[in-house]
C-alpha cells in the first residue's frame, strides 16, 4: 500500500495517506453528524457536522497512534520499519522483514490492540470528566463515541484471523509451540480466510435484508480474504523455497532501459517477445534506479504509452526491495512480503545489477524444490 499524500514523519518513519482515507473520514463524519450527534431533528446542523469532522479526524489520529505502536515497538525488536500508511480499512505498517522470535512476533502484534484499548479508556476518562463538570450535548457525544469506536477496533483487531493482529498473535504462539514459522504462518491464514467468509455472508445477508450498511463487513472480508491469502501463499512459499540462495532463484540479465524513454520504445525495443515481468531502470550513473514492470505498462493506456516516460510509471528503487545473490532467500522473502512490490532487485556487493526476483521466478523455484509434488505453491 503506497501512500498517496504524505503527512511527514513519526519517531523517524514516514507517514502517508492514501486517497481512499478520504472516504473513510467522509463515512465517520457523516455517521456522527446523522446519526450520533443530531441536536435537533431533521437534517444535521452546522454544529452537528462540525463535531462530526472533528470526531473523525480524531479516530483516524487513534489509527495512526495504533500503526506507530506497531512500528515502535518493531524497530525496539530489531526490525527495520519502511513506512507507515492510513488507508480506507484502516492503516498498514510495512516492515522490512518479519520478527526473529515468537515473543517479538508477540510483541509487535499485541501492542496495536493495547493502545487501542488504551485510548478508549482515556475517551472514557474524559467522557467521564467532563459529564461530573456539567458539560452536555456535542463534546460528550463525541468523547462517548470515541471511546466505543476504539474498544470496538481493538476487540475487532484480537480476532485470532491473520492478517489481523489476532491472527499475528495466534502465530507467534504456534510458532512457540511447534518451532515451525512457516507452519504457523499458514495456520493463522487459514483462520483469516475462514473469518473474512464470514464477514462476507453477514455483509450479503445484511445487504438482502434492507441495509446498505451490509456493504460494509462484505467489503472488509473481501479485503482481508485476499490479504489471508496472500499471506498463506507466502508461508507456503517459504516453506519451500526457504533454503535457497537469491541467486538460484533471479533471473539474471533483466533488459536495462533509461528512465527517460518512453513507454512505448519500452514495449517496442524491450519488451516485445521478453516473457519476463519487468524490466529495470537506471539513472543517469547507470546504476538501477527501480523497476518497471509489464503491468504497469498494461495500466497505461495503448495511446498514452508514446507521451509517458518509463521513469513516470516505475517503481523507484526506495520502494523496491533489494536482495544479494548470496543471501538466504528467507531473508528476501520476508522484505518481498512486507514492502510494497512482490519484486526485488538483486545487487551485488559494489551495488550494480545481478539480477531480478518476480513472482514468476518464486514459483518456478517452488515447483522445483525439493520436496514439490510439482506445479508451484498450492492454491487454496
Amino acid at each position: 500500500m503506497r501512500p498517496s499524500i504524505r503527512l511527514g514523519k513519526v519517531a523517524g518513519i514516514a507517514v502517508g495517506c492514501n486517497w481512499s482515507v478520504l472516504v473513510i473520514l467522509a463515512l465517520f463524519a457523516w455517521e456522527l453528524a446523522a446519526y450520533v450527534l443530531p441536536t435537533t431533528a431533521g437534517a444535521p446542523s452546522a454544529a452537528d457536522w462540525a463535531a462530526g469532522v472533528v470526531g473523525a479526524v480524531v479516530l483516524l489520529a487513534s489509527l495512526l497512534a495504533h500503526e506507530v505502536s506497531h512500528a515502535l515497538v518493531a524497530k525496539r525488536h530489531g526490525v527495520t520499519v519502511r513506512s507507515i500508511t492510513l488507508f480506507v480499512f484502516g492503516g498498514v505498517t510495512q516492515l522490512e522483514g518479519e520478527a526473529h522470535t515468537p515473543g517479538a512476533d508477540f510483541a509487535i502484534a499485541a501492542i496495536g490492540p493495547g493502545t487501542s484499548i488504551g485510548l478508549a479508556g482515556v475517551f472514557g476518562a474524559l467522557e467521564w470528566l467532563a459529564s461530573g463538570a456539567g458539560v452536555h450535548g456535542l463534546v460528550l457525544g463525541v468523547l462517548s463515541w470515541l471511546w466505543k469506536v476504539n474498544l470496538l477496533l481493538a476487540v475487532f483487531n484480537l480476532v485470532p484471523a491473520a492478517p489481523l493482529d489476532g491472527g499475528r498473535i495466534l502465530r507467534s504462539v504456534l510458532w512457540r509451540r511447534s518451532g515451525d514459522h512457516d507452519g504457523a504462518t499458514v495456520t493463522a491464514a487459514r483462520a483469516g480466510r475462514g473469518f473474512a467468509v464470514l464477514l462476507i455472508v453477514v455483509g450479503v445477508l445484511g445487504f438482502f435484508s434492507g441495509g446498505l450498511l451490509g456493504v460494509w463487513p462484505a467489503l472488509i472480508g473481501v479485503f482481508l480474504y485476499a490479504a489471508a491469502r496472500a499471506e498463506e501463499e507466502y508461508g507456503r512459499m517459504r516453506a519451500r523455497i526457504g533454503s535457497l540462495r537469491v541467486g538460484q532463484v533471479m533471473t539474471p540479465h533483466p533488459p536495462v532501459v533509461s528512465g527517460d524513454i518512453s513507454v512505448a520504445d519500452l514495449v517496442n525495443r524491450y519488451l516485445w517477445g521478453y516473457h519476463g515481468e519487468a524490466a529495470v531502470v537506471r539513472d543517469a550513473e547507470g546504476r538501477p534506479a527501480g523497476i518497471v514492470t509489464t503491468a504497469a505498462v498494461r495500466a497505461l493506456e495503448p495511446d498514452r504509452r508514446a507521451a509517458v516516460t518509463v521513469a513516470e510509471i516505475m517503481a523507484p528503487r526506495t520502494e523496491v526491495s533489494v536482495g544479494r545473490a548470496d543471501e538466504p532467500m528467507t531473508a528476501l522473502l520476508e522484505r518481498m512480503a512486507t514492502g510494497g512490490y512482490a519484486i526485488a532487485l538483486v545487487l551485488d556487493a559494489e551495488d550494480r545489477l545481478a539480477g531480478i526476483v518476480t513472482d514468476r521466478d518464486l514459483r518456478r523455484a517452488a515447483a522445483l524444490a525439493p520436496g514439490s509434488r510439482g506445479g508451484g505453491p498450492r492454491q487454496s
